[in-house]
C-alpha cells in the first residue's frame, strides 16, 4: 500500500473520530425524528403511480435514512421504473452531518447512480457519470437529510427554514415558507401538520409538504405540481422502530 493511501485513510478515520466528539458533546433541545417505518401512496390524479416506502435507523450517533420507490399498474408496465435514495452520517441532537448519498434510478430502458461523499469541506460525487468535487461549509445536506432537518426544524419551530444543498453535482439553496397548520386525513390516521412549501422565485413548479406533529414532523402527504400533471403522495402505515 502506498503511503500517500495510508495517509489518507488515518486522516478520513481521524475526522470521522474527531467530527464524532464534537457532535457527542452538542446539547439540543429537539431530537431528530425517531426511528420509523412508513409506507407511502404516490398517485396522479386517481392513477395510481407506485408505492414509496421509507425507514430511519440509529445506531449510536449514526442515522441511515432510506426510501424506495416502485412503479405499480400502468406506470409498472409502462416504466418498469424503481428509485432508491439513501443518506447515512452523524448526528446529535439538532446537529446533522451527511457523509454518503446514494440515489439510484432504474428502469427498463436505462439507468441513474448518483453518489456524494462528503468529509470536511469538500463534496465529492457523481452526477450522470459526471464526476465534482465541490468545496462545502458547515451545515451542508443532501436532498434526503434535509427532510430530517426539516423536520427537527418545523419541531423546534423555527422560524427561518433556509438550507444548503448538494443536488444533481451542484451546490443550491433550499428555502421553505411556513403555510399555516391543517388537520389531514390520511389511510393511517387524521393528523395536526404544519404546511409548508418550497419557495421557488420564478418557477411555476409547487411543492408542498404536510408535516404531522404526531409523529416527529414526518410528512404524511406531499403534493408536487409540475405544468398540468400533480403529483400526490400520501403515507399509509407508519411504525416506530
Amino acid at each position: 500500500m502506498r503511503l500517500a493511501t495510508v495517509f489518507n485513510t488515518k486522516k478520513n478515520a481521524l475526522y470521522t473520530f474527531l467530527l464524532s466528539l464534537i457532535l457527542l458533546s452538542t446539547q439540543a433541545a429537539q431530537a431528530l425524528p425517531k426511528a420509523f417505518e412508513a409506507d407511502y401512496s404516490v398517485a396522479k390524479g386517481s392513477m395510481s403511480l407506485g408505492n414509496l416506502n421509507a425507514s430511519l435507523q440509529y445506531s449510536g450517533n449514526r442515522y441511515i435514512y432510506s426510501k424506495s420507490t416502485k412503479a405499480t399498474g400502468i406506470a409498472a408496465m409502462l416504466t418498469g421504473i424503481t428509485i432508491t435514495e439513501k443518506t447515512d452520517g452523524l448526528f446529535s441532537g439538532q446537529t446533522i452531518v451527511p457523509q454518503n448519498y446514494l440515489f439510484n434510478q432504474s428502469r427498463r430502458s436505462k439507468s441513474r447512480i448518483d453518489k456524494i461523499h462528503f468529509n470536511g469541506k469538500s463534496a465529492v460525487g457523481s452526477y450522470k457519470d459526471n464526476k465534482f468535487n465541490l468545496a462545502v461549509q458547515p451545515g451542508i445536506q443532501d436532498r434526503a437529510s434535509l427532510e430530517l432537518v426539516l423536520a427537527n426544524d418545523i419541531g423546534s419551530n423555527k422560524q427561518q427554514l433556509n438550507y444548503t444543498v448538494v443536488e444533481r453535482g451542484k451546490v443550491k439553496q433550499y428555502n421553505f415558507q411556513k403555510l399555516g397548520n391543517e388537520q389531514v386525513q390520511t389511510p393511517a390516521g387524521t393528523f395536526n401538520t404544519v404546511k409548508v412549501k418550497v419557495v421557488r422565485t420564478g418557477n411555476k413548479r409547487e411543492t408542498v409538504f404536510w408535516l404531522a406533529k404526531e409523529i416527529d414532523f414526518v410528512p404524511v402527504k406531499i403534493r408536487h405540481r409540475e405544468k398540468d400533471d400533480v403529483i400526490t403522495t400520501v403515507i399509509r402505515s407508519y411504525k416506530k422502530i
